[in-house]
């Protein structure tokens, strides 16, 4: 087996050692990302799927098809969970948020179809209707350091909990993530379309910056958080993606709960989620870039941080083996060119009582 290449860090690329980005970031990239860690951001993530299910049994199906333990989710609460295929792939990685008379799913972008349908086809006799809620509804998110500071209709929402909120005679589902998504708490407003713009204005009056989706993508790969298509789907298991927090081992059977258990019993992840960096922006490998070490293939190259950031790194899957800050690697694209990237970090986050 060729060996991995490892260096001390103090030898890896400058972008990654506190040193100044080969390539300088735009100031709008910059203000956007002192505004989602330190400030408070507002992003509109309304292509973000919305699914309404209802029904006496709509808890429990969910929980039977999905990898975390949501039949003790309470009313109000909020969590996450992976949806997998028989194989213990990746279709989704969702969130609850659990209301009194009906569940809310978030789902990623472009797989909010694939997810209803999925539901569907295991509902055979139980109660439970899905309604798509995604086109008649919006949803605009608060990042930073204290996003509940944002209003006082927010202040008593305790974290990963979702209630009604009323924001300047506007209302709106409030619910709260202390998720690592984008390495800031956040609050997720979900209001009726029409009334998108005067929150905005409100939310804007009181001092939130917009954020636009590439600062949002930087800051996501700066944290290592899978999203689909790119982390998140079928070649890909929850484990190898880190999603340790969205696993139960201890609750019931659900599709694909036999390949995740062995898997973690065994120890046979074959692979982890790393995040990857280069000289220059300028010089990135083209997403889906295949990784190599030597003559063999340890990997692929997953996402890229946008151009208009100046900060040269991504996100891809490596074998565990090679899987180490510090290893390098090659990044070969289907034109042909070649970029040697280097493995900044590793998440595999296995929290305690999983």
């Amino acid at each position: 087996m060729t060996q991995p290449t490892t260096l001390a860090p103090h030898q890896l690329h400058p972008a990654r050692n506190g040193s100044a980005s080969p390539a300088n970031p735009s100031p709008d990239a910059l203000a956007n990302q002192r505004a989602a860690t330190s400030a408070l951001a507002l992003a509109d993530r309304s292509h973000t799927g919305r699914l309404k299910l209802t029904g006496e049994d709509a808890l429990d199906l969910l929980n039977r098809l999905s990898t975390n333990k949501l039949d003790a989710l309470p009313p109000g609460g909020v969590t996450g969970s992976v949806l997998t295929t028989n194989k213990g792939r990746i279709i989704d990685l969702l969130f609850i948020a659990r209301q009194d008379d009906h569940l809310l799913v978030l789902t990623s972008p472009d797989t909010r179809n694939r997810v209803a349908e999925w539901i569907d086809f295991y509902t055979f006799v139980e109660d439970v209707e899905i309604e798509d809620i995604t086109e008649n509804t919006a949803m605009l998110t608060l990042l930073g350091a204290s996003p509940a500071d944002a209003h006082p209709a927010l202040a008593a929402l305790p974290p990963n909990a979702s209630a009604a909120a009323d924001i300047d005679g506007i209302p709106a589902l409030a619910i709260r993530s202390d998720f690592d998504l984008f390495g800031a708490p956040r609050i997720d407003l979900i209001a009726p379309l029409a009334d998108v713009p005067r929150l905005q204005d409100a939310l804007s009056a009181r001092g939130a910056t917009p954020i636009t989706a590439p600062a949002l993508d930087l800051l996501r790969i700066q944290r290592g958080i899978p999203a689909h298509p790119h982390e998140l789907s079928e070649n890909y298991n929850p484990l190898e993606a880190g999603l340790w927090e969205f696993i139960s081992f201890n609750k019931g059977c659900y599709i694909g709960q036999e390949v995740v258990a062995r898997l973690n019993a065994y120890d046979k992840i074959q692979r982890h989620l790393v995040n990857l960096s280069w000289q220059a922006p300028d010089d990135a490998p083209a997403p889906q870039a295949a990784l190599y070490a030597a003559d063999r293939r340890v990997g692929a190259l997953t996402s890229v941080a946008p151009p208009e950031a100046g900060n040269p790194i991504g996100l891809g899957y490596v074998r565990k083996a090679y899987a180490a800050p510090g290893t390098l690697l090659s990044a070969f694209s289907d034109t042909g060119d070649t970029t040697e990237v280097a493995v900044e970090a590793v998440f595999a986050r296995h929290p305690s009582g999983v």
